[in-house]
């Protein structure tokens, strides 16, 4: 074999590890962070036995992938500088392996690489942004030892992922734009940073009501601690701080009634099940969209077929009664789906199948039915496969109703009507209709990219930036609420004691006390 593919072993790793790296080549992109931490320790076994090029002349593909496993644990773990630095070697890495790819591909030893193109992002090594020129300003809570993880603000690089990103991606897009501010007193807001989900998943958290779950513990301490904590919180009661809750997290911390009632929520539903419409105040909290994974849009862009190449009329695949009991008792909606829709000419339903984005990228339309939420991510992923979105969930509440027209590329069904009705109907639609929503559904993609990676130049939209705009409406209202003070006109307060001034007195500016 030619250098860098012989993979015999070296001083560290040895031939059959550099086999099960090996079989990481495909998937090095959803291994969970135990994985990671693996890779990692090897990777440091490598530096300090001072060893890389010797392991690189060996099987430089496998030093490449160990690479690309082990920087998500190390940013979790140990910092974003940390993390950095070692995505700056492997970027150097992959460009001196570049003439080799073809090699590498025969050899199977290629991994792909597209989804490396948001870590310099991720990890603070491409420019700040100028937060769409917004006036607010963001103070973000520095809260190094108070969650299980410890720090409340490390680990994007992996905690972007799944649905429940959107609550280490917030924090993070703020961080790197010119709306934060290390100064409280110009701060409009104060954004209390925790990935929650993450967390929990990693450190499986319990979640439960009773007695206290893990996460309301978590909770409870950080309020029991705000004068410690959340210096800041004083200054209107909580009401200017912001909290992200993803997918029912409010939920997991039931006691927020009796603490961060008044505060500003950051959520991706309007009606959380067995919370019910008090976990949201319109006039306070904001809706934001749920995160699609980048490698997941990708993908679904690949396929986006333009509309006269469609041959589905409609497509649903995903969880449905025969799941559960979760979605036999609960979710009708789906229920309907399958019983009347499965076998009908043009349509594709059913569960989880083999190329479901290719169907999506197929399909004139995507039905978006509820699940054990109103709410769900099947909305936002019909818009990277440029799908028209049907949605089937009655309280569904749509992110950036104030800034984007929903009407020009969505449909809003109501669930009790899931007929052949439904199918006429989508059937029926003019072709130059159909062609102008599918058009509008590709421009309006941009609106649910955390990523911002379909921005073209002159594109004025993100997820970030419809944030940016429900929070600048709410602000006045902010200030028309009353202050904070307890209490008022304390002259007047018997027992309380006046200050004055003896004009009179021998010693000029002697000071007497009188109680009243």
């Amino acid at each position: 074999m030619k250098p860098f593919f012989v993979c015999a072993g070296a001083s560290v790793i040895q031939a059959p590890q550099w086999s099960a790296v090996k079989n990481m080549v495909d998937s090095w992109v959803d291994l969970e962070l135990k994985q990671s931490r693996v890779l990692a320790k090897l990777y440091n076994a490598i530096l300090d036995a001072d060893a890389l090029e010797e392991h690189i002349q060996d099987c430089a593909f496998g030093v490449l992938v160990v690479m690309m496993i082990a920087v998500r644990s190390i940013d979790y773990d140990y910092g974003q500088v940390a993390a950095a630095s070692v995505f700056l070697e492997l970027q150097s890495l992959l460009k001196r392996l570049e003439p080799l790819k073809d090699v590498a591909k025969e050899e199977e030893w290629w991994p792909d690489t597209h989804d490396l193109i948001i870590y310099p992002s991720l990890l603070g090594l491409s420019a700040p942004h100028d937060c769409y020129g917004s006036p607010l300003r963001f103070y973000i809570y520095e809260l190094k030892d108070w969650t299980p993880a410890g720090n409340a603000e490390r680990g994007v690089l992996h905690c972007q992922h799944g649905q429940w990103g959107l609550e280490a991606l917030i924090p993070w897009w703020l961080r790197r734009g010119s709306c934060v501010t290390n100064n409280p007193e110009e701060a409009d807001y104060f954004l209390v940073p925790w990935h929650t989900w993450c967390d929990r998943m990693i450190f499986r958290m319990n979640q439960s009501r009773e007695p206290i779950g893990d996460i309301s513990a978590v909770y409870l301490d950080l309020m029991r601690r705000k004068e410690e904590l959340l210096p800041h919180w004083s200054r209107q009661l909580g009401r200017d701080h912001l909290f992200i809750f993803s997918d029912q997290g409010m939920n997991f911390f039931p006691e927020w009634r009796d603490h961060i009632a008044h505060s500003v929520f950051i959520t991706t539903e309007a009606l959380t099940p067995g919370c019910g419409p008090s976990c949201f105040s319109p006039w306070k909290d904001v809706v934001v969209p749920g995160h699609p994974d980048y490698y997941r849009f990708r993908r679904m862009r690949e396929v986006n077929l333009p509309s006269e190449q469609r041959d589905l009329l409609f497509n649903f695949h995903g969880r449905h009664p025969g799941f559960g009991p979760s979605y036999y008792k609960d979710n009708v909606v789906r229920g309907k789906i399958i019983d009347i829709f499965t076998g009908v000419h043009g349509v594709s339903v059913g569960g989880f199948v083999e190329g479901y984005f290719e169907i999506m990228g197929a399909s004139h339309f995507c039905l978006v039915p509820m699940g054990t939420s109103s709410w769900t991510n099947h909305l936002y992923e019909s818009f990277f496969a440029g799908c028209i979105p049907v949605i089937l969930s009655d309280n569904f509440g749509v992110p950036f109703h104030g800034d984007i027209n929903w009407e020009d590329f969505s449909i809003k069904w109501p669930m009790h009507d899931v007929s052949m009705d439904l199918y006429y109907f989508l059937l029926s639609m003019p072709r130059d209709k159909l062609y102008r929503m599918k058009a509008s559904v590709d421009a309006h993609a941009c609106w649910f990219d955390y990523h911002q990676t379909l921005e073209e130049p002159g594109q004025n939209c993100s997820p970030y930036l419809g944030l940016l705009r429900s929070l600048e409406r709410r602000r006045p209202a902010m200030d028309r609420l009353p202050g904070h003070n307890s209490f008022w006109n304390q002259k007047n307060v018997p027992g309380s004691c006046l200050c004055v001034v003896c004009a009179g007195c021998g010693r000029e500016g002697l000071t007497l006390q009188v109680m009243i």
